[in-house]
Formats: C-alpha cells, structure tokens, sequence
C-alpha cells in the first residue's frame, strides 16, 4: 500500500484525487493535507462582490468530499518538505510519504509596497465578500475607490464594483492603477486589452497606466512619481506570487520564486515527487504555462497518469502538454454588464452576452460539476 500526500485542496489538488479515482486506482492511501477545510473556486469568486453569486455556491466540504472519494483529509498548513528524507512537516506534527504532489498554490503579492494593511485583498472568497460589504458601508454619494492592479482579477473587481452600485442606484468614482503602461499585462493580446479598458472606461471608470504604488495610507494612495489619490476603499489586485512553502521546499530548485518541474512534472531531480498549479514553473519545449485553473486541472491529469504508473512498478513517463500557454492566452474575461472578453491567442478578442454565458458555465459550472451533486 502506497502512501500519497497532496498538499493543497485547490484545483490542482482535488483534481489529482479525481482522477486516480476515476480511473479506478487501488493500493494507495491518499491523504490530503489542506489549510482550508473547504476547495474554493475563486475564478468566478469576483461577482459574489456584485452579489450575482454567492460563496456557499461556490465551495466544497473537503471533509465531505474525502468521504466520497475515500481519502484522509488534515487540516493543517505545511512548515517544510525534505525531499531527501520524502517527510513533511505540519504546524502540529509530520508525514511521510512515497509519493508527494506538491499543489500548494499562490499567494498575493504586495511587491513591498508599504502600508498594504490598509488596502483589502481580492484573492480569496472571504476577500470578495469583505469588498462586497466595504463598499456598501462607504457613503453614498460618489466614493472614491482605488484598485491596484490591472490584470485579470483587478479589471473584474472593477467591473462587478461598478455592477454592484448599478444595482443599488449609487455612482462611484473608480481609478484603476496599474505599473505597466496597459491594462492586462499577463495577456499579450492588444485587441483584448483595447476592448476592456474601452468597455470600463465608458461605464465610467479611469485609469492611471505606468505608475507604480508607493504607499498606501487610510484614505489615499501614493504612487511613484509622487502623486496622490484620495480613497475612501482601496483593493489590492496587484499579482500573485508562489505560496511561501515553495521555499520551504529542502532539495528543489526554484525560478522565479516557483518550484522547477521537468516535462513530466516531477520536481526537477525527483522520481517521487511532483508540483503543479500555481506552485510550480512550467517550461517545456520553450513553451510556458499560465497560472490558470484550467492549465492547473490539466497538469493533474498528467500527474495521476504518472502515478498510476508508480503505482504499477514503472516509469512515470507521461509528458505534460501545455493547454495554456504564456505566448498564446485563452482566457474569459467579465467586463460587467452581462458582458465578458474571449481572449484566444494574441490576436483574437470578441466581447458580447454570448462571451459572458460561456464564462458561467466554465467557471461556475464545469469547475464545481467535478464534484459529487449534494
């Protein structure tokens, strides 16, 4: 009997346990080590702020689920990983394993800018239901909200605020701030980022392009080139970065704060431990995977070919193709109003209803249909 430890119940993690069940895999004990009790889906997590969705919709029991699926289930953060001794330490004891998938996920990152106590995160689903209550707390007549970052996450917080006071009848006034000179900096599409700043921009909110954050205070914002903004709310939307287990992680390699994984998703060096999602760099053949829950769900399937082939007294030799690649985005984005972005390489964009019907049913449907109905 083989003892697998997953750390993470994100994508990543619950996938790889689907999938050994799907494919009906025996002699191993899965255990699954979570510092969550619950798997979120925070892809669709943005419009629990317009209130269009709710978070109990949009989690799962993991408790519940290890019941179904017939896998132990911890509580608990992860302090350390040694590779060579294959043992991981937890806040309140340690585990062994012989094989380790490593799925801890990303963590926000504030790019030590100071004073980000006072800004409010949009990372987690309590994140968005924070925002949702802050921002019908402010007052009433035009508050000025600041949103740090104009990525994915950043321009749907903006879309489902300015969604959210359509619906009560209120005006805001809305400045996005982002360091690089255009909106989207992960997606190299110039019509998709053409289409969402203009689709914003008519609702009413502003930008400021190519001005970092300096500090943040209670009621403003200073940025680099030593400007200031008044805010009444101010949301950080600024990146993420690997979780901190990363580097707690004795015998891997990491790039760019992520741990390096060979084709086959194997910690570089290792034949009995692998990583995915957002913990893990990915680069095969000059190609580089997003940090995107669909390119993590597909790393694990990779991964739970792999392992039944451990689990058989053969080679791991599956090689992992890369669904979402850097160079070529596919992503939906919401821009409000019923409305979302089809993003498909770096060149292609639509926007329109039928685009934001497609988004639902991947983020929202799709994503929690993997689970058993309750």
């Amino acid at each position: 009997m083989k003892r697998l430890l997953i750390i993470g119940g994100g994508y990543a993690g619950t996938e790889v346990i689907r999938q050994l069940v799907l494919r009906g895999v025996k002699n191993i004990q899965i255990e699954l080590v979570s510092a969550s009790p619950f798997f979120e889906n925070t892809i669709a997590g943005a419009e629990v702020i317009s209130e269009k969705l709710r978070t109990e919709g949009l989690r799962y029991d993991l408790k519940l689920l290890s019941s179904y699926w017939g896998f132990d289930l911890t509580v608990a953060r992860v302090k350390g990983v040694d590779l060579d001794e294959k043992m991981v330490k937890l806040e309140n004891g340690q585990r062994s394993y012989d094989v380790l998938v490593v799925a801890s996920g990303s963590a926000p990152n504030f790019y030590n800018v100071k004073g980000v106590g006072f800004a409010a995160t949009s990372y987690r689903l309590s994140d968005f239901e924070h925002i949702n209550s802050r921002l019908k707390q402010l007052a009433p007549d035009h508050p000025s909200i600041v949103i740090v970052g104009a990525g994915y996450v950043g321009l749907e917080v903006a879309a489902e605020t300015m969604d959210l006071y359509a619906s009560l009848n209120r005006k805001a006034r809305v400045t996005v701030v982002e360091k690089m000179q255009h909106v989207l900096p992960g997606f190299g599409n110039e019509p998709a980022r053409r289409m969402a700043m203009e689709a914003l921009a008519s609702r009413g909110v502003v930008f400021t392009m190519g001005k970092g954050v300096e500090q943040i205070s209670e009621n403003s914002v200073l940025l680099e080139d030593g400007s200031r903004l008044d805010s009444d709310l101010t949301i950080w939307s600024g990146g993420v970065k690997a979780s901190d287990l990363a580097s707690s992680i004795r015998g891997a390699s990491l790039r760019n704060g992520y741990v390096e994984v060979d084709q086959r998703l194997l910690i570089k060096g290792r034949n009995d431990a692998f990583a995915i999602g957002d913990a893990a760099y990915v680069s095969i053949n000059g190609s580089v995977a997003q940090k995107m829950a669909a390119e993590a769900l597909g790393q694990a399937v990779t991964v739970a070919k792999n392992i039944t082939s451990i689990l058989k007294g053969e080679e791991p030799e599956t090689a992992h193709k890369i669904d979402y690649p850097v160079d070529f985005p596919k992503v939906l984005l919401s821009v409000g109003g019923g409305k979302a972005i089809l993003v498909f390489g770096p060149q292609y964009a639509s926007m329109g209803n039928v685009e934001y019907f497609m988004k639902r049913r991947i983020d929202l449907d799709e994503m929690m249909s993997r689970f058993p109905s309750l």
